[in-house]
């Protein structure tokens, strides 16, 4: 029953709601997110992500070989960490070029104080707002509480999730690809 409800709450079709995560997945799909990486995607990685996250910063930091080697990652943006999140979220968001955006945010993120690197947007537009809000609800329903959420489909077709900054010998497995040599000294501890 609960599958026919988020089905339906979803707009996912009956063969979908034999499928609950196959129903969020679809949804997912649907959020507006910052595109990352190859244009023709070996896989697509969804990355639920908040201006603020340290360990955020640190899985964009460990993605980026992986995204040349073939992987796309969408930046799902959620808003919770601080009180400017959402206004870092909309500079990101709201950029004419939301990837420059994205790189200025993270290669300028402030490791001491935990503040993304992107000046924060004046306002946050009210649609921002509530697509952030239920970017929030459906990393929940994903079952992950904080950031970065990560979902994917693995070769089988099932959808995969890993909350927190995995482990980056868990990277191939989860991007689908070859490990890639990652040579950063602030990502060393996650080898």
């Amino acid at each position: 029953m609960k599958a026919l409800l988020l089905a339906a709450i979803l707009g996912a079709t009956p063969a979908l709601a034999q499928d609950p995560r196959g129903a969020l997945f679809a949804a997912l799909e649907k959020t507006d997110a910052v595109v990352e990486g190859a244009k023709e995607p070996k896989r697509v990685l969804h990355v639920f992500w908040d201006a603020n996250c340290y360990y955020c910063n640190l899985t964009w930091r460990a993605l980026q070989r992986y995204e040349r080697a073939g992987l796309q990652v969408r930046w799902v943006p959620v808003a919770y960490q601080k009180e400017n999140s959402a206004a870092l979220a909309a500079a990101v968001m709201g950029a004419k070029d939301r990837v420059a955006a994205l790189r200025e945010n993270e290669t300028r993120y402030r490791a001491r104080s935990y503040d993304g690197g992107i000046k924060a947007a004046a306002q946050v537009p009210a649609d921002l707002a509530i697509e952030l809000e239920e970017n929030m609800t459906l990393m929940g329903r994903f079952g992950m509480s904080g950031t970065p959420a990560l979902v994917w489909k693995d070769s089988g077709g099932q959808v995969q999730t890993h909350l927190g900054m995995p482990r980056l010998s868990r990277l191939p497995a989860i991007t689908g690809l070859p490990e890639q040599k990652i040579d950063d000294p602030e990502l060393a501890k996650y080898r």
